[in-house]
């Protein structure tokens, strides 16, 4: 019996920046209909022949006006919504410039202690992503 694929979601690729500044993180409010007033990474949707690191670098510029060297694939995660699925390949790396101000699809920008972030209302996946993201900075 085969499966039926007309009842699974669209999957819509988008990728992250798991930033580091020391010790802190950097991480946006949501602002989006889905995840509103949730904390993440800042990320968005691939465009058009663009790659998941150039993306990743893209958003992360337009999200927080942040540079940054992203290095290191931190991995591919997915976030199931009734309507559509994000496959999110998240990318991590160090701060190079730039001060941490909000754009229109994030309420705020701001650098936390990572030891701190349990404290916010995370979006699906941060916490692992960024357990990941510390554990490969110590390679």
């Amino acid at each position: 019996m085969s499966e039926d694929h007309s009842k699974h979601s669209p999957i819509i690729k988008a990728a992250s920046a798991c930033v580091w500044r020391g010790e802190d993180v950097l991480l946006v409010q949501r602002v989006a209909a889905h995840g509103s007033g949730t904390w993440a990474f800042p990320g968005g949707k691939l465009e058009a022949g663009e790659s998941a690191i150039q993306a990743a670098h893209r958003e992360l510029l337009e999200e927080t006006g942040i540079l940054a060297e992203l290095h290191v694939q931190v991995g591919v995660f997915t976030v199931h919504l009734p309507a559509v699925s994000y496959e999110i390949t998240c990318f991590t790396g160090d701060w190079r410039s730039g001060l941490a101000c909000a754009a229109s699809d994030a309420a705020e920008a701001r650098w936390i202690h990572h030891l701190n972030i349990g404290q916010l209302q995370l979006a699906p996946n941060i916490a692992a992503a960024l357990a990941i993201a510390k554990n490969l900075r110590c390679l």
